[in-house]
């Protein structure tokens, strides 16, 4: 027994040993081209007798291996990646040393294997690392000469709505970067007409801290929605032009130019175009839409925006990046819309109807620079600078007739409202006609920048951060209106109706400026943990002068006629004598705002290999003086309020792929010093407003979960995202109306019970062993509890007052919920790809108090794609697509639009640098331009002019100088051509293509 035990003993020592005696290998992969991570490079072992495999590992998604637990000896070690050549080097693991740093390894391209490697698999189409989604661009089809914006709308769980927002997986996308760097700033449109997807390998969709956070450690809260584009490796070795020619039918044209260099170091673009077919058609490409629902809108561009690296690491001493923009940009707008609306009143089931229509001719012209510089003086010290400047000149006229009715018209035998409500005035149902005419134009500028400095106190994370920011701006504004009124619901003694003529001129200059200062500091408690604490103190100045000028009320002091005064131009403005007489005091308005804020924030951190966790508090107190004149009121307003903002964020990683994201914030938020005063606003007959002392601040809770998952050999992923927010003592507008005059009196009041929650889940996988299927769904629910305040009132007099309103005022709410499923299904190899889609949307609403708001409605489409490229170097495209909407009781409302659009290209020359593409939008002519919208207090169903259906021709160029290998040559995986699908360096799992 004894022996046994002793035994025992002696192998529980030798495994010990044998264990402590074993090494582990580790290191990084990188591309020696992009230096950017090798994902699933496979790192092994190799026995020197016969090249036999030991053991091994693949690299992550930052190109980091470890090898645990290999016995000490002599090895062949060995790096392989699809389209790199091998990496071997011959090692000795010793038992005195029991790890082993291989350091960071380069793989060259493969040139030859690049050209020549059958293609086995496809490229997935999404994958996902942790919070970070990563769509292969080779793995979606494009037409040629396609903008970047195409390719994204193909993302899954991706959105471009009319107006060019884009939204990935619910959250809107603020900024779009190249290779980590940003591009344009802010101004996503300009990536996304202009960036031509035959120059993107990936794109990445993360939330992106601020620099203030990324450089301090100390989560401000301030994350945004990016989309980062990787670089094909070939572009970065060249000159790339690019130019897009066409014209079409209906006077349609575009036109733009884009220049891009790029280096290890520098990267500088340069674009200009111009077009009349709306955002959408900037960039050439074959949108597969139409023009938007903006009206007719033409566009004028340039820029220019660049950085410049000098090749130091990180955190390297000397490192220095600078980088920045200008921009240029003239839009001219020309619209038309009918509108028809029904506000929700009181009064049992009756409504207040109106019909509207609007013609306006606008144009705007901005120019605004960036620019940025970060440097590193030490490896302890790091410093930001960005300063920025913009200008902005527009102007606008427009025309409007409105009617307002106290029945639906449409159910009193009127086709068009507008055109026929004087033969039913006797019907007592005609409230008010109104008709404006309106000129604006203004400028404005203002100059901003920052400066952070950052010192790290030692290695383990104790540092000081200090950031100072400035800005100053000026705008100068001025407008012209005449509003004629006929109220038919109140006729005078002798005959006829009462009738209010305005004419009205105002002037708005307007400044402010700002500075603030922030120090904070970061202490290390133990492994793993800081605790950070911050403090800013900001100075805000700002004064603001509306003077308004009523010219109508100089007939009532008997210096014109009533005759002569409509017979003033809309931009007449009399002498100085009159216009002083033609002062309206009682609107006119004068504020001077002097704020002082103060920020103090503590935020414990915790972070290890697999848990991060954040929690902290700010407490912002603030202090305002306001001196503000109107009228007969001068006064004097000193608010001291004490803001405070909790917030908790929970990351646990189950894998490199796979992670759970919990995060909670809440702030408080203060009413508008104005909205507290007791004033009036009747400048608006029809609309006047008052401001309410008794408003209290309002608080927001909002609550998020994420959670996702991928496989990489199957290609196969999903997300689960899920948000919540909750408004206590929101601020709604009341609103008290005159049923014999269709005037309304607007208050702003506090109100509980708005909340909304959503959830969507994605799921995406490849099928099929060479992976030439996809199947993607996402599906989303929204939940919304809408309130509102909705009033009604019969003759009430012109001084309607607070308390009216108040003990008018009536609670609504609207319940809606919104199910959507959207399906992808397609089938790509190297000729042609075959897709099938469909989306489903259905919302069910309840009204408390208004059975007309009360909705059972669906919007869905179905439809699908084809693309194929032909040995000949020529390109087909098109899709098709029903969409319709069921439900409304509005039969105009419930339409069935089927949207076909197609493109045919032909390349031709070396490399195919030239197209000529034929694009066909609208083919059949079924797209209207009509939206509804519903809330808790109203319903409103617009039209708006559009470009729809057209034809245009484009030839596009696309010129390569010092010659990146094949970087404008044919093939692409994409775009098709000779020779099947490109494969380049690069892509996150799976083989590279």
């Amino acid at each position: 027994m004894k022996k046994r035990n002793v035994l025992a003993f002696m192998l529980c020592v030798w495994s010990v040993c044998s264990w402590a005696q074993k090494v582990t290998v580790s290191g990084t992969v990188i591309e020696e081209d992009t230096n950017e991570p090798a994902f699933s490079a496979s790192a092994v072992l190799l026995k020197t007798t016969d090249s036999t495999l030991v053991t091994g590992a693949s690299s992550n998604l930052e190109g980091k291996f470890s090898i645990p637990g290999v016995k000490p000896g002599k090895y062949i070690f060995r790096v392989t990646s699809v389209g790199f050549k091998p990496y071997y080097k011959d090692v000795v693991l010793v038992a005195s040393k029991p790890s082993m740093a291989i350091g960071t390894i380069k793989l060259q391209t493969n040139a030859a294997l690049l050209d020549a490697v059958e293609v086995t698999a496809r490229q997935a189409q999404v994958e996902m690392k942790a919070d970070t989604f990563v769509y292969n661009a080779g793995a979606y089809r494009v037409p040629e000469g396609s903008a970047l914006e195409e390719l994204v709308k193909k993302l899954p769980g991706a959105e471009v709505s009319e107006d060019g927002t884009i939204t990935i997986n619910g959250k809107e996308v603020k900024k779009i970067m190249i290779d980590g760097k940003e591009f344009f700033d802010n101004d996503t449109k300009v990536a996304m007409k202009n960036l031509p997807t035959n120059m993107v390998e990936k794109i990445k969709a993360y939330d992106r801290k601020s620099d203030y956070t990324r450089m301090t450690g100390i989560d401000d809260g301030e994350e945004e929605t990016v989309i980062d584009l990787s670089v094909k490796p070939e572009m970065k070795k060249s000159w790339l032009a690019d130019v897009d020619l066409g014209y079409g039918t209906e006077d349609r044209y575009t036109g733009r130019f884009m220049v891009n260099r790029f280096t290890d170091r520098l990267r500088l673009t340069l674009l200009g175009g111009a077009n009349n077919v709306n955002d959408r058609g900037f960039s050439g490409g074959f949108h597969g839409g139409w023009g938007g629902n903006g009206g007719l809108v033409a566009n004028k561009d340039a820029g220019m925006d660049f950085v410049w690296e000098n090749g130091k690491k990180e955190n390297e001493a000397g490192r220095l990046k600078v980088g920045g923009n200008v921009r240029y940009r003239h839009s001219s707008t020309d619209q038309l819309s009918t509108t028809n609306s029904e506000s929700f009143l009181t009064s049992g089931a009756n409504s207040s109807f109106s019909n509207r229509m609007n013609r306006s001719k606008s144009g705007n012209t901005n120019v605004n620079s960036n620019f940025r510089l970060e440097w590193s003086p030490d490896t302890m010290t790091r410093i930001m600078f960005r300063p920025n400047f913009s200008f902005s000149q527009n102007y606008s006229d427009g025309q409007s007739s409105s009617v307002t009715f106290n029945d639906n018209p449409y159910t009193r035998g009127m086709t068009d409202p507008l055109s026929q409500y004087r033969d039913y005035v006797s019907d007592s149902i005609v409230v008010n006609d109104n008709r404006r005419w309106s000129h604006s134009d203004g400028q404005s500028y203002s100059v901003d920048g920052m400066l952070m400095v950052n010192r790290r106190l030692n290695s383990k994370g104790r540092n000081l951060t200090l950031r100072m920011r400035g800005g100053y701006s000026d705008s100068d504004n001025k407008s012209f209106n005449i509003s004629d009124v006929n109220y038919f619901l109140q006729r005078k003694p002798g005959g006829g109706y009462d009738r209010s003529y305005m004419h009205q001129y105002n002037v708005n200059p307007s400044k402010s400026y700002n500075g603030s200062a922030d120090l904070s500091y970061s202490e290390p408690l133990f492994a793993g943990a800081h605790l950070q604490f911050s403090y800013r103190y900001q100075y805000r100045y700002s004064d603001s002068d509306r003077s308004m000028y009523s010219l109508d009320s100089l007939v009532s002091k008997g210096v014109i006629t009533q005759e002569e005064l409509e017979t003033y131009p809309l931009e007449y403005i009399p002498g100085v004598d009159w216009l002083d007489l033609a002062r309206n005091y009682q609107n006119s308005q004068y504020a001077t705002y002097k704020e002082h804020n103060q920020d103090a924030t503590v935020m414990f951190r915790y972070r290890k290999e697999k848990v991060r966790f954040s929690a902290g508090i700010s407490v912002q107190p603030q202090k305002t003086y306001m001196d503000y004149t109107k009228g007969s009121l001068d006064t004097t307003v000193v608010r001291n309020v004490l803001n405070w903002a909790p917030r908790i964020d929970f990351r646990y990683k189950f894998s490199e792929t796979g992670q759970l994201r919990l995060r909670y914030n809440g702030r408080s938020s203060q009413p508008s010093m104005t909205n507290l005063l007791d004033v009036t606003d009747d400048s608006d007959p029809l609309n006047i407003s008052k401001g309410n002392p008794g408003l209290k601040p309002s608080w927001t809770n909002r609550m998020e979960l994420f959670y996702n998952n991928y496989i990489p050999d199957l290609q196969r992923g999903w997300m689960v995202h899920a948000n919540m927010s909750m408004t206590n003592n929101s601020i709604s507008t009341a609103v008290l109306y005159d049923e014999a005059s269709g005037r309304r009196t607007t208050m702003p009041m506090n109100i509980n019970g708005n909340w909304n929650a959503w959830t969507g889940l994605m799921f995406n996988t490849a099928m099929g062993e060479k992976k030439y299927f996809n199947f993607f769904t996402f599906t989303t629910f929204r939940y919304a509890n809408d309130v509102g305040y909705i009033s009604s009132g019969s003759q009430i007099n012109d001084n309607v007052t607070s308390d009216q309103i108040v003990n008018l005022s009536q609670k609504s709410t609207t319940k809606s919920s919104n199910v959507g499923e959207r399906v992808n299904f397609n089938f790509r190899n190297d000729l042609f790809e075959v897709g099938v889609n469909g989306n489903i949307n259905y919302q069910h609403a309840r009204n408390d108090l208004q059975e007309n708001a009360n909705l059972d409605t669906y919007s869905f489409s179905y439809g699908g794609n084809v693309q194929v490229n032909m040995p000949w170097n020529m390109s087909l495209a098109t899709n098709i697509g029903q969409s319709s909407r069921r439900g409304y009781d509005d039969a105009s409302m419930n339409t069935d639009e089927l949207i076909w659009n197609a493109q045919l290209s032909q390349s031709f020359l070396k490399g195919n640098a030239a197209t000529v593409s034929l694009q066909w939008y609208d083919i059949l002519r079924e797209r209207s331009n009509i939206s509804r919208s519903l809330s808790a207090t109203q319903r409103t169903d617009t039209w708006t002019n559009a470009i729809n259906s057209y034809v245009l021709v484009h030839f596009i160029y696309k010129l390569n100088l010092m010659g990146g290998r094949n970087a404008m040559g044919g093939g692409q995986d994409r775009h098709g051509g000779p020779g099947g699908p490109r494969r380049g360096p690069g892509g996150f799992g799976g083989p590279r293509f």
